[in-house]
């Protein structure tokens, strides 16, 4: 229960200290998403917990759901930020591929409301990570690169970028190991890396940084 519980109060944490720096990104239509998809997170969670802790009942079409939500959002994320239309492409491709691996694993091969979607998540995690990659790329060959702490973008990448490079080997071997042990104590551990990326974003971004372009910006 106690680790049910903390996803609830990462979220509330996190969504909190957005609302006090909405000045932030109020404007920007991409970052006010991000905040809409963890309200939707946080909602999640709040079901989850009462319907599998209360009410003990199944609830994998919960977090599967969530889980494919998850990948396709953060997909349309970076596919904003990134300018490169040869790399827009790609994750466009990319992005198709993954639907239609999806569509097939759910028709075919597993019960959406009996059973973890476990390859849907290394696959779906691993093509975000990629996405990630390829906006790093381009901060790197950006003026934006030298006030990298002003801008939440960066900030959300890093710490979704954390999470998956460290979930993704726990979700593989994790048929070996206890999902009772090791593996929940490894999840929360890089939420709360990856939530404290968020939080240290909105504290030290500034509005002006909080935008799409990689322009040069001045001090």
């Amino acid at each position: 229960m106690i680790f049910k519980s903390f996803f609830i109060c990462n979220y509330l944490l996190i969504l909190f200290v957005s609302f006090y720096f909405r000045g932030k990104i109020q404007g920007n239509k991409l970052l006010n998403y991000f905040i809409y998809f963890l309200i939707y997170s946080l909602f999640t969670e709040i079901l989850g917990f009462y319907i599998g802790v209360y009410k003990r009942i199944n609830t994998f079409y919960i977090y599967n759901t969530w889980n494919l939500v998850n990948h396709f959002f953060y997909l349309f994320f970076f596919y904003k930020l990134i300018q490169n239309k040869r790399k827009k492409r790609a994750l466009i491709l990319i992005s198709i591929c993954y639907l239609i691996f999806t569509l097939i694993t759910i028709l075919f091969f597993r019960n959406f409301y009996n059973q973890p979607f476990i390859n849907n998540i290394i696959i779906g995690s691993f093509i975000i990570v990629i996405a990630i990659m390829f906006y790093f790329m381009e901060l790197l060959n950006s003026d934006v690169i030298l006030n990298l702490k002003y801008s939440l973008f960066f900030w959300i990448s890093l710490g979704i970028f954390l999470f998956n490079i460290g979930f993704i080997p726990i979700v593989v071997i994790g048929e070996y190991i206890s999902f009772t042990g090791v593996f929940r104590y490894v999840t929360y551990a890089l939420n709360l890396i990856m939530g404290t990326c968020f939080i240290l974003g909105l504290v030290l971004s500034k509005k002006e940084y909080n935008k799409l372009t990689l322009t040069s910006l001045g001090e």
